[in-house]
């Protein structure tokens, strides 16, 4: 592909310069499409010199909710520098070790992280910019675009979580991040009529990435500077047609919706739910609350791209799915002896899309054992069901093996939520000495805690005496990353202490 999502964002600033391209909620700040190249090219300017690392021109942005946080991916590309997002809720180690795997030579950074950049980067060959100090000319010419494919070229580099072990730099080429905008805008027909919320964190690729997408196709794009559900709420009632949620925020605004009422919320018209499985309950309770939006969920992961994707139909809901194969995307189950799995058998999903992944920043080893037969392989276990949907079943390493038998830890929480007090919850295996594993349950719940033994009982009757939880502990919240996902980790240290470490 000749256009890449900047020279993309371009032509529409000058087919549209006058047209409201972001609005920051709870501000006043916007940005025109012909504002928006402006300030693009300042930023493009200010990265452009950025020296060359063991793996080429690498920028770090380390950038909070607004404007820049997604211009500065467009300005990377204008200046043919590669951008590194950096979480802004890691620490300063964390974020150390982001900067040095990728050898950045120049950190763009501002507000609340000027500090943590500053001690993030100490000692390191980089250069650390204040995006507020860069200047935003008065006029910028039209550049040159498409003047040679770039397509296999690295653009973007996403680090992993890195929960089991050091993260991983994913590298996103030209044409794999453009190929994802264009099947996001195909699949979830974004068009320029849309008004984009942003509501999370705009260092995670996804919520920068709907940003772009909206901004390459004409689309306003309104961004939270923090998530809140009550203006997340109003956003949704008053002027954003277009949402990606991740289910805790999805509970959020039910929350608040419910406590204002329960009015029918007028403007959302597509919301899309990812990162874990949404409960058919949560579901149900979004099509009440947006009566004319069409109610999603997708499936990916960081390297792996939008691999399913399901319209929720309200007769039709199915446990932990997550949809069909999305547009473009080959998606296969293996099982332990590495043999494709037949329909209703569980496996490991691999996916194959139009453009390769193209692996792991430095790391060849890495890249070689995340592909099997040409898949690219998620760690996810999942089964086909037989109108072809695509169920969850659990992480591979999530898997309990406890006196001989496996117990997928999604099967035993799906029961868990059936019970009326039970919110949320999330389910681990514990060492235990005569079992292997032991299943514990952390539980989030309506009102007061259940009796232990009523709730054992309530699952009894769901499931088999071995995939019952043996170990059961309260908490106010789940422990959760910045992308609403559960640490599990952290659950079992929780369960761990509840037990006396036994």
């Amino acid at each position: 592909m000749l256009l890449s999502i900047a020279d993309s964002i371009v032509l529409r600033c000058f087919a549209n310069p006058d047209r409201v391209a972001i609005e920051v909620v709870g501000s006043d700040r916007s940005l025109t499409y012909g504002e928006l190249w402006r300030r693009i090219r300042g930023l493009a300017d200010a990265l452009a010199g950025c020296a060359a690392g063991r793996h080429g021109r690498m920028v770090a942005l380390l950038l909070p909710n607004g404007p820049d946080a997604a211009l500065a991916i467009a300005a990377c590309q204008i200046a043919g520098v590669v951008a590194v997002p950096v979480n802004g809720r890691l620490t300063a180690p964390e974020m150390r070790h982001i900067l040095a795997d990728a050898d950045c030579r120049l950190l763009l950074t501002a507000g609340s992280f000027l500090g943590i950049a500053t001690e993030a980067s100490r000692g390191l060959p980089l250069e650390v910019i204040d995006a507020a100090t860069v200047p935003t000319p008065a006029c910028a010419a039209r550049p040159a675009t498409g003047g040679r494919d770039l397509g296999s070229e690295p653009c973007v580099v996403g680090y992993t979580s890195g929960t089991t072990g050091f993260p991983k730099g994913a590298v996103y080429t030209h044409d794999y991040y453009t190929m994802n905008n264009y099947r996001w805008g195909w699949a979830f027909g974004l068009s320029g009529d849309h008004v984009v919320l942003i509501a999370g964190p705009m260092f995670h690729l996804s919520y920068a990435g709907f940003a772009l997408a909206g901004l390459t196709i004409g689309a306003r794009v309104r961004i939270l500077p923090e998530f809140s559900a009550a203006a997340a709420l109003d956003e949704l009632d008053r002027h954003c047609s277009f949402a990606f949620l991740v289910p805790t925020m999805l509970r959020m605004l039910a929350d608040e919706w419910q406590q204002r009422g329960c009015p029918p919320l007028a403007a959302a018209r597509h919301l899309i739910s990812a990162g874990a499985p949404v409960t058919s309950e949560l579901l149900r309770t979004a099509m009440r609350m947006f009566p004319a939006a069409k109610i999603a969920e997708m499936y990916g992961w960081t390297e792996g791209a939008l691999a399913s994707y399901e319209i929720k139909d309200p007769d039709k809901l199915l446990a932990n799915s997550v949809g069909w194969p999305a547009l473009g995307a080959d998606v296969a189950l293996f099982g332990e002896d590495g043999e494709p799995c037949a329909p209703g058998v569980a496996g490991e999903i691999g996916v194959r899309g139009p453009v390769p992944f193209a692996g792991y920043l430095g790391n060849p080893e890495a890249t070689a054992a995340a592909f099997h037969r040409g898949y690219l392989m998620s760690g996810d276990i999942g089964v086909f069901q037989p109108d072809g949907r695509l169920c969850l079943v659990d992480r591979k390493k999530d898997v309990i093996i406890t006196g001989g038998e496996n117990v997928y830890t999604m099967e035993v929480e799906r029961v868990l939520l059936e019970h009326p007090a039970v919110r949320e919850c999330a389910v681990v295996g514990l060492p235990d000495e005569r079992w292997g594993e032991r299943i514990g349950a952390l539980l989030v719940v309506e009102g007061p805690a259940p009796d232990p033994a009523a709730l054992l009982a309530f699952c009894r009757s769901r499931l088999a005496g071995y995939k019952l939880p043996r170990q059961l502990a309260f908490a106010s919240e789940l422990p959760r990353n910045s992308m609403g996902k559960v640490v599990k980790a952290r659950v079992a240290e929780l369960l761990l202490a509840a037990a006396g470490g036994g």
